[in-house]
């Protein structure tokens, strides 16, 4: 294939192109699950293609093909040529340029979860579903446990001289769990997700995920509902994770920046935030979920400051959004599979930790709110406004904590939120549950977390007093 590959990029030049790149995909994928007792879904299979774009006269053509080999491969590059001399100019693109790379990158793993029999993975899934049970007894209504694992192969071959081939391996699971108390339904979740082998199923206890769902919608039943008004509140790494995500990470990525979509245009070397924050884009995390070797143009994956001290100091780069904005690609360029085009996605976004104890955060609230366990929120990311939800929290009470509260959101204007962070915890943590991002139809895998944050003051939304 290193051939064929080459043959094109060359044959992209011949043809006029300003810049070509052809992209290989194998991705090889096991996923299975189980719910209310019965097995409820098994599935395998593999895949295998290509795609060439390519950026002729001004104007982007794309084209790809299921099926691998010279002749396809060529047919592909003439349908992406002709797609771009069908398309009428773009206005100011202008690639950045990145040193040349030939490289090969696989995620080190000492047992490949393809060798492991269905019969075992399935096993992991009754051992945790069994603990869910034990603990929630007679209040489960409704158990849901799921695994699933992949190889994907990617080898990215492009006009500016890149020759890049990475393997990834992933593994995850999840439990969920809903439980009942007459009217009063709550839920609990569990997940772990990394870029590894099956090692890293292999040794979680068998009471560690499904037990800590179970536990969590259990103690919720009995959980009062988050008071609704304004007030100071602390966010768990597990919230500020999702937080810096949805409602801030999206702002940050520089094709959203220049379509006019994001909150952050015009503000660059501004402060956005209190001096505080500090926020990082890191995609060379060992191990975590979001992580990886080179991006789908073949630049090197990297560590990319967003915000340091409050001042926006940079976005999330594709070699066109880098381009325009005249400064260097940073690695943040993904597709979703070789029938999708590389867009600007996030990798592992983290808030870095500050200097005060999680205690004395707790210590300087008379009244306000601990929301723990995030869950998900919503961006609109020209105006900045957003909502996010939290699985339960605590009630601050003189400094301390008190009882539980379930149903949590808070909603606000990210950079108003940010400018209202009053102070940053010692105790920091990447949780390993993974997530997915959804961007244009395309998902990708991404972490995110960070130290606990207290922001002075927060529309919380709940039930009157």
């Amino acid at each position: 294939m290193r051939d064929i590959l080459m043959s094109i990029r060359d044959r992209a030049i011949e043809l006029g192109a300003e810049f070509g790149e052809v992209r290989l995909v194998s991705d090889d994928r096991t996923g299975m699950s189980r719910q209310d007792g019965k097995t409820d879904r098994m599935s395998s299979g593999t895949s295998t293609g290509l795609s060439v774009r390519v950026l002729h006269d001004g104007s982007w053509g794309f084209a790809s093909t299921s099926i691998v080999g010279s002749d396809a491969a060529h047919s592909c590059l003439g349908e992406a040529i002709a797609a771009a001399r069908l398309a009428p100019p773009a206005e100011g693109i202008e690639l950045a340029t990145v040193p040349a790379h030939e490289a090969t990158a696989t995620t080190q793993v000492e047992i490949d979860p393809r060798s492991i029999s269905a019969e075992k993975k399935m096993g992991l899934l009754r051992t945790q579903e069994a603990e869910m049970l034990r603990v929630a007894g007679d209040k489960a209504v409704n158990t849901t446990v799921g695994l699933s694992n992949s190889v994907t192969r990617t080898v990215v071959c492009n006009t500016q001289g890149a020759f890049v081939e990475q393997q990834q391996t992933r593994v995850g699971f999840n439990c969920f769990v809903v439980c009942a108390d007459g009217d009063v339904r709550q839920e609990g979740y569990e997940s772990r997700a990394r870029l590894a082998g099956w090692e890293e199923m292999a040794a979680v206890t068998p009471d560690a995920y499904g037990a800590k769902a179970a536990n969590k919608a259990v103690e919720l039943l009995s959980a009062r509902r988050a008071l609704a008004g304004v007030f100071p509140v602390v966010l768990h790494p597990s919230v500020v994770g999702v937080f810096i995500h949805e409602a801030f990470g999206h702002n940050a990525e520089a094709d959203l920046v220049l379509a006019g979509e994001s909150v952050l245009e015009g503000k660059m070397d501004t402060q956005v935030a209190s001096d505080l924050v500090t926020v990082v884009d890191d995609g060379t995390i060992p191990g975590q979920w979001g992580s990886f070797a080179f991006d789908h143009e073949g630049t090197p994956s990297q560590r990319r400051p967003i915000i340091d001290k409050g001042k926006l100091v940079g976005f999330m780069h594709s070699l066109e959004s880098a381009g325009r904005m005249g400064v260097a690609a940073n690695g943040s360029a993904r597709a979703d599979g070789f029938a999708q085009r590389p867009i600007v996605r996030m990798s592992n976004t983290l808030v870095e930790a500050g200097e005060t104890p999680f205690e004395e955060m707790v210590r300087g609230i008379d009244q306000g709110v601990l929301f723990q366990d995030g869950r998900w929120g919503y961006v609109f990311c020209q105006r900045g406004q957003y909502t996010l939800n939290a699985g339960s929290g605590r009630m601050i009470r003189n400094g301390e904590l008190c009882e539980m509260v379930r149903d949590c959101c808070m909603c606000g204007m990210v950079l108003e939120t940010l400018h209202h962070v009053d102070a940053v915890s010692r105790e920091w943590d990447l949780p390993t549950r993974g997530g997915g991002c959804g961007k244009n139809g395309q998902g990708m895998p991404v972490s995110f977390g960070g130290p606990y944050l207290r922001v002075a003051d927060m529309v919380v939304g709940g039930q009157d007093a």
